[in-house]
């Protein structure tokens, strides 16, 4: 009887350490009472702007239009961005329609549709991680989280349309430069190539 009573207690003490050991997790991990600091990243505060440029990749050629500005107290970048396919790969549009099942008419309409997109952007004030969201006029719905790495910021992007990862790298105090890399429709890994130039400076904060 004594036996089974101490290891009661045991048992007891042992819930009531891992308890208190998870209200700590939370309390840790808990918002903070006040907001952090505003970004003072060098180049998210670069990226602030107007861009212009174009895009290369399998299916052709586009032009781009980009604008990065502060949000929320700066705590955010906000990225618009267009982009009007000038160049199409006729047989790349074409595997394109047949995997996604669309008539030729509904593919050139696509063709011909003006690319429409935005998204927050910030730095995870305790790991530094690079959080993103990003939507679209095709109703489109990513995810991102990535890091900095130098002059550039790589970010994967998970979503039910796809996943992909994007390197946004400044190599010029006026030139941006995006790559990325996913798989398109058909299955197959595509890359692309988008070249920006400031086309407006970042207005002071």
């Amino acid at each position: 009887m004594r036996k089974n009573v101490l290891l009661n207690v045991v048992c007891i003490l042992l819930l009531a350490m891992s308890a208190f050991a998870q209200e700590k997790e939370v309390a840790k991990d808990a918002m903070p009472t006040t907001p952090p600091p505003p970004l003072s990243d060098d180049l998210f505060k670069w990226m602030v702007g107007e861009w212009e440029g174009w895009t290369t990749s399998p299916m052709g050629k586009s032009q781009d239009w980009q604008k990065v500005e502060w949000a929320l107290d700066n705590q955010y970048i906000v990225i618009h961005y267009s982009a009007k396919t000038t160049e199409a790969n006729p047989e790349a549009m074409k595997a394109m329609a047949e995997a996604m099942k669309m008539s030729e008419a509904d593919m050139k309409k696509m063709q011909d549709m003006v690319y429409k997109g935005m998204g927050p952007m910030t730095l995870n004030p305790k790991t530094g991680e690079v959080t993103a969201m990003w939507f679209d006029n095709w109703r489109g719905s990513y995810k991102g989280t990535g890091k900095r790495e130098g002059n550039k910021i790589v970010v994967a992007w998970e979503s039910p349309q796809g996943n992909e990862t994007r390197t946004i790298e400044r190599v010029g105090d006026a030139k941006l430069v995006m790559t990325f890399q996913g798989k398109d429709p058909t299955g197959k890994v595509m890359e692309g190539r988008t070249e920006l130039t400031r086309k407006k400076a970042p207005s002071k904060t």
